[in-house]
């Protein structure tokens, strides 16, 4: 009799050990399906925003443009209230010869 007592406990703490190993198993496949749709869901967001943030560069440029042609029309119209016109033919020093006077302030 002593005999099948003993196989009795060997039998339940294998079958513990089966079903807190099943159970194991089980929750470390749910961990990695979770982990890995979350890595996914990561992924995804961080190409969503990729684009928004060259959007918005590209957004920034435009109005970066548009703010310097606007810059220079003030200056010419304020330039213009002053008096000041522009010039049709431009003359350039040349600075290849050898003969140069400068006039020096004293």
């Amino acid at each position: 009799m002593k005999h099948i007592k003993s196989n009795t406990k060997v039998y339940r703490d294998e079958s513990r050990l089966f079903y807190c190993a099943f159970i194991f198993c089980v929750t470390i496949f749910f961990a990695y399906i979770y982990f890995v749709s979350a890595s996914v869901a990561d992924v995804v967001m961080r190409k969503e925003v990729d684009a928004k943030i060259q959007d918005m560069h590209t957004r920034i440029s435009q109005l970066e443009a548009t703010y310097i042609e606007k810059q220079h029309e003030v200056s010419d119209e304020i330039a213009s209230h002053r008096g000041f016109v522009t010039v049709e033919s431009k003359i350039f020093i040349d600075t290849q010869e050898e003969d140069t006077l400068v006039m020096r302030d004293q």
